[in-house]
């Protein structure tokens, strides 16, 4: 008998394998036969799966973005509090600074290199359901989430220029814990954020704080 083809399962496999390559490669000056032979299919099966370059990139992204958001659901949904769904949050930033670049990095060559509306529909898909699940996950407005979106999606790229994680996760810290007292100490007194707000953000903001150096946060 034949073997059956999963396609669906076949197509992500593929994804998959473009992401690794467009990651280290990418994606402006990889041809189709380049794309194909770099993840172990003919040309013929790559056309089949997909019918330009720029169709292999925005499924990419939508697919990545969709499975990134479905692991850090998984993650986060079973804790019980805000404050220990805030903290899973924060740690998966961490561990998928990689990720988040490489996201980051193919959302310019497709800005560059693809239509406006194709760009722009993928970006929305992404964004709204990012969105969509952290506000559900940690009990904030629409719009708050989205306010949290934009300010990591500016910390990742500020990433691509520095070396290493170190940068990326000092910036996540800072960034996490100047919206931990809106987040987690709303959720368990609506009297308390305004006082621990001011605690955490007066080191940050101020140029000459009464402890003198880098901020120190609790956590």
């Amino acid at each position: 008998m034949p073997k059956i083809v999963d396609h669906d399962e076949y197509r992500e496999e593929m994804l998959e394998k473009c992401f690794h390559f467009f990651s280290r490669k990418g994606y402006s000056k990889a041809t189709m036969r380049e794309i194909a032979d770099k993840i172990g299919i003919s040309t013929g099966t790559l056309y089949h799966y997909f019918s330009t370059k720029e169709n292999i990139l925005g499924e990419l992204i939508s697919w990545a973005g969709e499975k990134n958001i479905s692991d850090y659901i998984s993650r986060v949904k079973p804790a019980d509090s805000i404050r220990q769904r805030f903290k899973l949050i924060v740690d998966f930033w961490k561990e998928n600074g990689n990720f988040y670049q490489n996201i980051m990095l193919l959302t310019i060559d497709m800005q560059r290199n693809s239509s406006s509306e194709q760009y722009k529909k993928v970006y929305a898909f992404f964004s709204d359901r990012y969105c969509d699940a952290m506000s559900e996950q940690l009990n904030i407005s629409r719009q708050f989430a989205m306010f949290i979106f934009i300010h990591f999606l500016g910390i990742t790229f500020h990433s691509l220029a520095t070396s290493g994680n170190t940068e990326y996760e000092r910036q996540i810290d800072l960034f996490s814990n100047m919206i931990k007292p809106l987040i987690v100490d709303a959720a368990e007194d609506n009297a308390h954020p305004v006082k621990k707000g001011r605690k955490v953000l007066k080191p940050v903001l101020m140029k000459n704080s009464a402890r003198g150096g880098e901020p120190v946060f609790t956590k």
